[in-house]
């Protein structure tokens, strides 16, 4: 029909297994290199899966003209067969004559004579089934065994499994894991591309002399997308693409046409957006006048139906205007008042505090506010100096009226030579956030907003999983992962004075006679504490000891017993009996395995008891009175906490386990006592701070009674005295 109009010489897409129009991708090319690589020796099993109109029939063909000359191939293109029919198939088609009167075993060896025959001639037989996927369980199970037909030169039969995507689950079964592993190569005939469908659509049309381009890139994207790739339905709609462009003379197919054609070949039906088309095309195909009228008549049905609508929703829905809707309305009053409740902050308590929060932590931009904060914490106040003298044009702060000062410009300047007056030393480290609680007392940590900037707070307690936070002048009870999850990687905290570490490392003068006296009280206190704690874990040793040693003569005591019941007591005296029982129990206890286990068990008790023994003699031999001591008990503090050398942090650890300072969490001893230094109140709240909880933060509120602060001066004197 569009032969002459397009000027071809036959039809490209017939759908017939014509060898000029077969298009060899890809993934076909590779496909019939292996099959005919695999199928030119014998004993090779092989799998060509694809859907249906993927072109599987046509790869065969192209593959039986692939293959050497010397070859025998069998084709079966219907799957309802049994294993005897299977098996009298192939020997038919190979011309030997076999019946259905005989066994499977009688046919087997005749198709083992035939293979025989064919090898020594060299001739190679291929067995092909096509539609493969309908083939039983049995038929299957035939091939794998008519395929391990071995002669002198090995496998004597090829067979070729051509089928849709079933089969690939069909041998998948369990019951044909032999069959699976004997195939040599699965190969898949996958759908084509938009841009294989375009080489496709070329490569037929220049085979019957097109030298222009037909379809589109449009109609080209189309006809992928409504044949999903399959050959078969490409070539159906690619010739009634042609058909229809031949009806309305276009020399081009656009994506209107391959749109039609798809639906004329896959449906074949008009749906309502044809139905709407074609009345559009009816509307506008009458006259000018006849056009004029429908339009209004539609007009008129529109007003009447909107005028209709209108009386309907006034009679029952009547209308309200915005503010009579918030005037009456309880749900829209009910919203309007949540909605305020969060838009202007503090107006009821929940909001009020998350104002608070977020207002505090806009506050605390300056660390050095933040650290004056940490100093209120450990108990002395921060004051404001009314004499000017107070405070140099340098920037240097002193100690008046009992207070720490303000420098001139307002800002909270806090020296070390300050801090040491009160006895106090500040120590800034980097590290985790477990390293900066490992501390035991309040830090100075920074802390990231929801704004990505920095904060600083002091983290003053810490109760279960909540923390207690000081942000400005007030004190907040939030979830610890909430301050975990915003540390910065640094902290900053307050211990007792003891001086410049670095002159531990001066030669033995006056300087650093004066710092270790400073630190031996500490190491004193570190000594004692260990040397109570090596005791307790020795006597529990030893009570490990005795209970362990009882558990082993008790089980000596029942294995005597059995053994004692098992042993024959006639014409034996006492004392024979019990040199029988001595020489019998030996092998019998060394063969016990809960005698052995108690035993090992009581070696280990005896040496942790051995252990603590020795430390606790060497602890107590350390006396911080006598040369020497101040480095033993030193070594013995590094060697415990895992520390190498004398740090400040190290120092820090030492001095803040034996100081009454705050503490931040609240550890409670076996006997009763609170921490290190025994039974100790809980942290006291600084009176000059509020607390409050956060509610989107806030878990578990902390009530915790007020603490009395210390002035400098006080704190400085006690510290002189």
């Amino acid at each position: 029909m569009y032969l002459k109009f397009f000027g071809l010489d036959d039809y490209p897409f017939d759908g017939l297994p014509d060898r000029r129009f077969y298009y060899v991708g890809g993934s076909q090319h590779q496909s019939l290199t292996l099959l005919t690589t695999a199928l030119s020796r014998s004993g090779s099993i092989c799998v060509l899966s694809g859907s249906s109109g993927a072109g599987k029939t046509t790869l065969v063909r192209m593959l039986m003209r692939s293959l050497p000359r010397r070859m025998r191939i069998i084709s079966i293109d219907d799957p309802r067969l049994d294993p005897h029919m299977l098996l009298a198939t192939i020997l038919r088609a190979s011309g030997v004559v076999a019946t259905s009167l005989e066994s499977i075993a009688e046919l087997t060896l005749k198709l083992r004579q035939m293979l025989e025959k064919s090898i020594a001639m060299g001739i190679i037989t291929t067995v092909i089934c096509d539609e493969a996927q309908g083939l039983s369980d049995a038929v299957l199970e035939q091939i794998r065994l008519i395929s391990n037909i071995e002669g002198e030169a090995g496998k004597m039969i090829n067979f070729l499994l051509v089928g849709q995507d079933d089969l690939l689950t069909h041998i998948n079964k369990p019951e044909h894991d032999m069959l699976k592993n004997r195939i040599k190569i699965f190969a898949v005939l996958p759908r084509l591309k938009e841009e294989e469908v375009g080489a496709y659509l070329t490569y037929r049309l220049q085979q019957v002399s097109c030298v222009k381009p037909i379809f589109t890139n449009r109609a080209i994207a189309v006809i992928t997308k409504k044949s999903q790739g399959v050959p078969r339905l490409i070539n159906a709609i690619a010739d009634m693409c042609l058909t229809l462009a031949c009806e309305k003379n276009k020399q081009q197919v656009n994506s209107l046409i391959a749109n039609k054609a798809a639906h004329i070949v896959r449906y074949n039906k008009v749906g309502f957006k044809d139905y709407v088309l074609n009345l559009c095309k009816e509307l506008f195909s009458v006259s000018l006048y006849q056009r004029l009228l429908v339009i209004a008549a539609a007009a008129v049905c529109a007003a009447g139906a909107f005028v209709g609508a209108l009386y309907l929703l006034e009679r029952y829905h009547p209308l309200q205007t915005v503010q009579e809707a918030l005037l009456t309305d309880e749900q829209v009053q009910n919203r309007y008042q949540e909605v305020a409740s969060y838009l202007f902050l503090g107006k009821n308590a929940e909001s009020r505090e998350l104002y608070y929060f977020n207002r505090a932590i806009s506050q605390a931009y300056f660390k050095s506010d933040a650290f004056a904060t940490l100093v209120k914490v450990n108990g002395f106040a921060v004051g404001v100096s009314d004499s000017s003298s107070g405070a140099s044009a340098g920037g240097e702060s002193s100690n008046v009226g009992g207070g720490i000062t303000l420098v001139d410009n307002g800002e909270v300047v806090i020296g070390n030579d300050l801090l040491e007056q009160v006895g106090l030393q500040s120590l800034y480290q980097v590290g985790s956030f477990d390293e900066a609680m490992s501390f035991n007392t309040p830090v100075l940590i920074g802390l990231i907003d929801d704004n990505l900037t920095p904060f600083y707070a002091v983290l003053y307690h810490i109760n279960d999983d909540v923390a207690q936070l000081i942000i400005g002048q007030y004190l907040f009870a939030v979830k610890l992962d909430y301050v975990r999850d915003r540390y910065l990687g640094s902290y900053t905290l307050l211990h007792p004075y003891v001086g410049n570490i670095d002159d531990l490392k001066s030669p033995k003068t006056d300087v650093r006679k004066a710092m270790e006296n400073n630190i031996r009280p500490y190491l004193e206190q570190y000594r004692q504490h260990a040397l109570e704690s090596t005791n307790r874990d020795a006597n529990l040793a030893l009570e490990l000891y005795d209970e362990q040693q009882q558990h082993l003569e008790d089980v000596r005591n029942q294995l005597r017993q059995q053994l004692l019941a098992t042993m024959s007591t006639d014409g034996k005296s006492e004392k024979a009996l019990a040199r029988e029982l001595e020489e019998r129990l030996g092998p019998v206890l060394e063969h016990s395995r809960e005698y052995q286990t108690a035993l090992a068990k009581l070696k280990e008790c005896e040496d942790r008891s051995a252990r603590y023994e020795v430390r606790a003699d060497n602890i107590r031999n350390i006396s911080l009175k006598l040369d020497g001591g101040y480095e033993k008990a030193m070594n013995l503090f590094l060697e415990d906490r895992g520390y190498t050398d004398v740090t400040y942090r190290a120092i820090a650890e030492l001095t803040l386990s034996f100081s009454d300072g705050p503490r931040l969490i609240e550890i409670t001893t076996p006997e009763g006592g609170n921490g290190d230094n025994g039974a100790a109140a809980a942290p006291a709240v600084p009176t000059a701070y509020v607390q409050m909880k956060v509610p989107s933060l806030w878990q578990q509120q902390v009530q915790l009674p007020a603490r009395p602060h210390v002035s400098a001066n006080d704190a400085a004197q006690q510290a002189q005295a």
